[in-house]
């Protein structure tokens, strides 16, 4: 009986890893990574497959490795892949989608100001330096008309 509460077990983890391996995607999707961090994504994401499957021969067979488990596992991995996954992507993506659009709304939120109030000073700053280049003009037109009654 507990080799088939085992062997249930390892079908569900291989659907997790499933659904894992499609959050992954989904996170792809958006950051289409290129060169070396593209391999240390994958590497990234193995590693965490690989601790989550030996947390499942540890508690289910106290770190046994018997052939039904990978069997189980690699079944519901498929399984999933075959019927859910393209689902489950789709899902994922619309939930990155509104979580990326509320971000970019919430930084323009907290942009509007620092833009508006740019605007309003960037007339009078022109202004002033627009005085300031007229008033050094008219310095050195004055400071040769003096040096020349010398």
């Amino acid at each position: 009986m507990s080799d088939l509460i085992t062997f249930g077990v390892s079908i569900l983890s291989g659907i997790l890893i499933g659904i894992l391996f499609d959050l992954y995607r989904a996170f792809r999707y958006f950051s289409k990574p290129k060169g070396i961090l593209s391999y240390i994504e994958d590497f990234l994401f193995w590693i965490i497959v690989g601790v989550l499957f030996f947390l499942l021969l540890v508690s289910t067979t106290d770190g046994v490795l018997r052939g039904f488990v990978f069997i189980g596992s690699f079944s519901g991995g498929l399984l999933y892949l075959l019927t859910l996954s393209s689902r489950i992507l789709s899902l994922f993506i619309s939930i990155f989608k509104l979580i990326l659009n509320a971000i970019n709304e919430i930084i323009k939120l907290i942009k509007m100001p620092f833009v508006n109030s740019m605007k309003m000073v960037k007339k009078p700053v022109k202004k002033f330096i627009v005085m300031l280049k007229l008033y050094f003009k008219e310095i050195a037109r004055y400071s040769k008309i003096i040096s020349k009654k010398k």
